[in-house]
């Protein structure tokens, strides 16, 4: 009898049925899974509202800057841009200390008693945009920023204007050298090319060396020579005026190993991008003999 009794309390102990001789009751069962449950959802909750945005900052005034100013951040410690209803930080200026920002409009924003003035900037490509707190910028290019600060951005007058337009002379550079097969593109003789087709428009420069060379050929398109939209294929209409010109695609391909300058004029050549000119995609090259050319 004394051993049944002993063995029955093992198995109370060993099955959770008791601890301690203390029996587990179902209603402690209950209660205990209960605690956790509500002890679950109050950290849910919790996360939650760590979580919310903050409220929506009101617009008071904003003034628009059409020529684009440039602004840098000079101090390295962490500057946030945000998002248009200043609800969400965007990027952490601190990670762009090469960048010039570009101002497009100053905001006025209010939030109960608080106010300020923010300035709606874009790196020079416009990837990166948003909000910045006035008082974070200083007016000017990086001294860090190689594209803004390079010779060729200050040929066209400097500012995102000038950045425009070197892309974009480029990308008609290339559309030309692809319908010269074969041929060296020569930055001397873009330079040529350049310098010459200009001089042609308002005689400020006298020709280059490259326009005296008997070697040399020269073909130039009037300054103003066509309008353009932003549905023209340039190299359709580069095709068809060299075409016109005698340079059919079999007599361009004779040129192959030549040293080849080529210079064709961007929109925003007349410094402000948001208008097109007249003189776009006018364009000048030149077609050197590598044995007679000055490489460069």
């Amino acid at each position: 009898m004394k051993k049944a009794t002993m063995l029955l309390s093992v198995v109370l102990v060993l099955s959770g049925i008791g601890a301690a001789g203390v029996p587990v009751t179902t209603h402690a069962a209950t209660k205990a899974a209960k605690t956790v449950k509500s002890t679950k959802i109050t950290k849910t909750t919790k996360s939650v509202t760590a979580t919310k945005t903050s409220a929506a900052w009101k617009v008071v005034k904003t003034k628009k800057y059409p020529t684009d100013p440039a602004f840098y951040v000079k101090k390295t410690a962490s500057r946030y841009m945000w998002n248009s209803s200043h609800t969400k930080k965007l990027h952490n200026l601190k990670n762009y200390p090469k960048t010039t920002w570009y101002l497009s409009k100053s905001v006025e924003l209010k939030l109960g008693k608080k106010a300020g003035i923010y300035y709606q900037v874009a790196n020079n490509t416009g990837k990166v945009s948003g909000l910045v707190y006035r008082n974070y910028l200083t007016k000017g290019n990086n001294p860090k920023d190689v594209l803004a600060n390079s010779s060729e951005v200050k040929s066209y007058g400097g500012g995102l204007a000038a950045i425009k337009s070197v892309r974009e002379a480029a990308t008609l550079q290339a559309d030309i050298l692809a319908l010269f097969p074969g041929t060296i593109l020569n930055r001397t003789y873009s330079a040529a090319a350049r310098n010459d087709l200009n001089a042609g428009v308002n005689n400020s420069a006298k020709y280059s060396k490259t326009d005296r060379n008997a070697k040399a050929v020269g073909i130039f398109s009037p300054y103003n020579w066509i309008s353009t939209t932003s549905k023209t294929n340039y190299t359709k209409l580069i095709t068809s005026k060299l075409e016109a010109q005698g340079y059919t695609a079999t007599k361009r391909s004779k040129y192959k190993g030549y040293q080849i300058g080529i210079y064709a004029t961007p929109h925003g050549y007349a410094s402000n991008y948001h208008k097109w000119v007249s003189g776009y995609g006018s364009f000048g090259i030149y077609l050197v003999p590598t044995s007679d050319a000055k490489l460069g």
